[in-house]
């Protein structure tokens, strides 16, 4: 099965359309994961020496670089935009009563999970 996210639907979804591994894609990811590893130490170590070297009172023992790193920061900057710009809105919330003879009236009350 193929999913990238570990949510239930996720989850399900891939459970639901099994199929036999591919060889190739797993060879292929684990290329990637070993040319990422070896990337970013390689470039962590330049850019530390680089930037110490140019900036004497740079407050890092190390600047570390990887490939996922900008994408990753891009979407840390998205979200913290999103929550700063936040404007709460006006919003109804149903609470469903039954109500039967010789029971005590029970009450539905949906909270969202997190």
């Amino acid at each position: 099965s193929k999913f990238s996210a570990v949510t239930p639907s996720d989850i399900q979804k891939a459970m639901q359309t099994l199929s036999f591994p591919n060889e190739h894609e797993s060879l292929s990811v684990e290329a990637r994961q070993e040319l990422d590893l070896k990337v970013g130490v390689a470039f962590s170590r330049f850019q530390t020496r680089y930037f110490q070297g140019k900036y004497s009172d740079l407050d890092a023992r190390i600047v570390s670089y990887g490939p996922c790193q900008t994408p990753t920061l891009g979407f840390c900057v998205e979200r913290h935009v999103l929550i700063q710009t936040f404007t709460p809105e006006s919003f109804w919330k149903v609470t469903p009563e039954v109500k039967k003879q010789g029971y005590p009236p029970t009450r539905f009350e949906w909270e969202r999970g997190r």
